[in-house]
């Protein structure tokens, strides 16, 4: 067992019991003292007050930043309603430097949607509940969606792709902008590169050959010979890409861009894809992807969730195989089926359902663990599964990420 697991273990164990006692010891205080000082009592009874012993709060800030690093993000909600403080150090850059100092960064599950009732796409990031017993876990939500920004989430995720030793992330909030950042991994200190030649929000990228491909997040009409461009990391420079023309310039949030064989897959949610082809440097409409097949990668294995159930590519037997386990929670849920990714070395699965109306649905979400037998079989385990949100029906998924903050 090395040292390394035992700190983690030890940080994400007892410290956030011992901070969450502490944080309710000072909100107790609080609520004692404001009693106590709201009874009137007689001038003979007055004594002179005792020194109140010290508290966790009269710490110093860095100390409590410390501290806050050191413990799941997942409690920061509830640390957030003690004081000013711990809220205003909760939101505060400085946590993330001191998480990234402590080695104590963790994944964040974000997803973008655009409702009916907002003219901008909102961003939700799961929170998962800590450290509930197997009763509470039977009557309370284990997870849910809350938007961003909040105490668990204060900004929306950056875009972030790496070439190399160096990570590069592009903004997703409003309003638009030209910057594109990068940082070493090793490192927390982000740089600026070159500026995009225009403002964009809520684009989409990828990397080939070393290369920086960025696209939309801008007005598709007003920006027509810009709405693509890709940036060398090498010569630091930005060459726009051919127009697509008004037929592939979506308008649209893109939802990804995938390679294949060396070719950019752009997917949208209008009614076509496009393939770029940056050796000939031509556009071409492609048929939409098929809905209802959602893959990823977990460990080694290959997963393919679909609408009646999971599967594993068995690289050995060039076949794809069914996931043991999942029969029941394979007829009762996924039937709208929106996304499939890797959190945390398990399988997190989304989808949605019409509620008791048919103006609104359910989105629902569930953690599945995975492990490889001796047999060669793959079996999952559901660790749990409940409604995340409620959106009106009409709503569009956009995109989804998982950050590491």
């Amino acid at each position: 067992m090395s040292f390394q697991y035992i700190k983690q273990r030890y940080l994400f164990t007892y410290v956030p019991n011992l901070i969450v006692c502490l944080a309710y010891s000072i909100m107790i205080d609080s609520s004692v003292q404001a009693a106590a000082s709201a009874v009137v009592e007689p001038r003979w009874k007055k004594r002179k007050p005792n020194p109140s012993p010290p508290s966790f709060s009269s710490l110093p800030d860095v100390i409590i930043l410390n501290c806050l690093a050191c413990i799941s993000k997942s409690y920061y909600p509830i640390l957030s309603l003690v004081s000013k403080t711990f809220r205003s150090l909760i939101l505060s850059r400085k946590l993330n430097h001191a998480r990234s100092y402590h080695k104590t960064r963790e994944k964040l599950f974000y997803i973008c949607l655009q409702l009916p009732d907002r003219p901008l796409p909102s961003w939700f990031t799961l929170w998962i509940k800590p450290y509930q017993t197997e009763e509470e876990n039977m009557k309370k939500k284990k997870a849910t969606l809350v938007q961003v920004p909040s105490s668990y989430a204060p900004k929306e995720p950056l875009l972030v792709r790496t070439v190399g030793s160096d990570i590069y992330a592009l903004r997703q909030r409003y309003p638009p902008s030209p910057f594109m950042l990068v940082r070493n991994k090793e490192r927390y200190i982000w740089r600026n590169t070159p500026n995009m030649t225009v403002a964009r929000v809520n684009p989409a990228a990828c990397v080939l050959h070393g290369k920086i491909y960025v696209m939309g997040g801008c007005n598709a009409n007003k920006s027509a010979k810009s709405w693509g461009e890709v940036f060398d990391t090498e010569t630091r420079t930005w060459e726009p890409l051919p127009d697509p023309g008004d037929e592939l310039r979506f308008s649209s949030v893109i939802r990804k861009i995938k390679i294949i064989r060396g070719k950019l897959l752009v997917r949208s949610n209008d009614e076509k894809d496009s393939v770029y082809d940056p050796k000939t440097r031509k556009w071409k409409a492609t048929a939409k992807a098929r809905e209802g097949d959602s893959r990823c990668m977990v460990g080694n294995i290959n997963y393919s969730c679909r609408r009646e159930c999971c599967m594993w590519y068995d690289k050995e037997g060039n076949e794809w195989k069914h996931v043991k386990g999942l029969s029941s929670f394979n007829r009762s849920c996924r039937r709208g089926l929106i996304k499939t990714v890797e959190y945390c070395g398990k399988l997190l699965i989304l989808w949605d359902k019409f509620a008791n109306c048919e103006e609104e649905k359910t989105i629902c979400c569930a953690l599945v663990a995975l492990e490889k037998r001796q047999n060669g079989q793959v079996w999952g385990k559901v660790e749990w599964s409940n409604v995340v949100l409620t959106v009106p029906s009409s709503y569009v998924f956009l995109r989804s990420s998982v950050i590491r903050i």
